[in-house]
């Protein structure tokens, strides 16, 4: 008995152990999950920079962004929308990113409908899927929209520095929203960028730079720009300083190609200017304002079909120089079949001291020049005119017309 009663002690102390051993265990795995609940929870909150629109309530696609965004940090991050395809809305528009709160918006294969302006605040971009610039018909696969009947002063707005739009078609919708006035406006934003951006079917202008007269727009950078079959210019800059553009093409717009209104020193290269139905590029100034349009760099680009001049320089405005002192070389110029009789292919009237060198003018029956390089205006200033070369069809038309202070160098035919 006392054997047994020694045994039976020994099991009920080895159940006391076991119990406080697994008692251990227990508290051990507890702690082992709240410290990975933690790492888990910390982790999530970093990811809240980044974050999924698809995973956002809302009556339509515009309204998840809007939702999408708001759960941003602070600190702002990514909203992911490249799981929507196909044609999508946004009734009220909205607005991507807030001041200090930088916000990259992503599109996939998408077309927006939107029925107010979309926002694009200091250094927050909307960035479709990669693709060259669309033409016509033929777009890329991101798009953003007007709605029919809307009236938008844009269908999308940079307003604030440093904004970006990159890969994206921005269509003004002008046969059923006949009311708006620009696809893209630079609004008060400094140097904003653009990069493979077709804006296309505006009421007005395809891409419009605008600034007080503090020049608060200065120094974007346009490159591979798509501007075509827009109301007005395809793009035109209004009291903004330092836009450089390039490799892009401005056409078949109902004004000019390009208009450069009190918006000196803007750099134009390698650019397509052409069908359009004034001017290729506009420049004039005011003499009231403190910018005007002086210096402008205009190289190595194609003009052919406009159908007025190529290039017309208003100079003068109040009997001051408002645009004058321009770099006009190695462009080509290869005429239209549409423009009457009367229009140059480079029309300087006032201002002077412009350097047009190195150009190669191609003037035929069907292409006519009235003359590759027009120059007229009481007190013009010298301009140098040299080393281009002017295949002028009509001997009784003039290659190169000038004023007595105007400087002639080795042009072809000989001045």
């Amino acid at each position: 008995m006392r054997g047994g009663a020694a045994f039976v002690k020994f099991l009920l102390l080895s159940r006391r152990r076991l119990i406080d051993s697994w008692g251990d265990c227990k508290a051990n795995f507890h702690m082992k999950t709240i410290r990975l609940l933690f790492l888990l929870s910390a982790s999530s909150v970093l990811a809240q920079s980044v974050q999924n629109v698809s995973q956002y309530q809302g009556a339509d696609m515009g309204e998840k962004i809007a939702h999408c965004i708001a759960a941003l940090p602070a600190k702002g991050g990514i909203c992911d929308a490249r799981d929507f395809s196909g044609d999508q809305k946004a009734a009220v528009g909205f607005s991507v990113g807030a001041p200090g709160k930088p916000v990259q918006l992503m599109l996939g294969p998408v077309s927006l409908i939107t029925g107010q302006t979309i926002f694009v605040q200091a250094k927050s971009s909307i960035t479709g899927m990669p693709s060259a610039m669309g033409i016509g018909n033929d777009q890329g696969a991101t798009a953003i929209k007007a709605a029919d009947k809307s009236a938008l002063n844009s269908v999308v707005e940079l307003s604030g520095p440093f904004a970006v739009l990159q890969d994206l078609t921005v269509d003004g919708n002008r046969r059923n929203a006949p009311r708006g006035i620009s696809a893209i406006l630079v609004n008060k934003a400094n140097r904003v960028e653009m990069f493979r951006v077709t804006a296309q079917n505006a009421p007005q202008y395809g891409i419009q730079l605008y600034s007080s007269k503090q020049n608060e727009s200065c120094c974007a950078k346009l490159s591979k720009i798509m501007a075509i079959a827009n109301g007005a210019a395809g793009l035109h800059l209004a009291n903004t300083a330092d836009v450089m553009v390039s490799s892009s093409e401005f056409e078949n717009n109902d004004t000019w190609g390009i208009e450069l209104n009190n918006a000196p020193t803007t750099r134009i290269e390698q650019c397509d200017i052409g069908g359009n139905l004034s001017d290729g590029i506009v420049i004039y100034g005011s003499a009231a304002s403190p910018l005007q349009s002086n210096r402008q760099i205009i190289v190595g680009n194609q003009f052919g079909n406009n159908r007025l001049h190529d290039i017309s320089v208003a100079g003068t405005d109040d009997s001051r120089r408002v645009a004058s002192g321009h770099l006009i070389a190695n462009n080509e110029f290869i005429g239209s079949d549409k423009r009457p009789s009367g229009y140059d292919a480079i029309h300087i009237a006032g201002g002077g001291e412009n350097n047009i060198s190195g150009n190669i003018f191609s003037d035929t029956q069907e292409h006519p020049f009235r003359s590759c390089v027009y120059i007229t205006g009481e007190r013009e200033a010298g301009d140098l005119v040299t080393g281009n070369l002017c295949r002028i069809s009509n001997a009784a038309r003039s290659a190169f017309v000038g004023v007595a202070s105007t400087v002639w160098g080795s042009n072809q035919p000989p001045k």
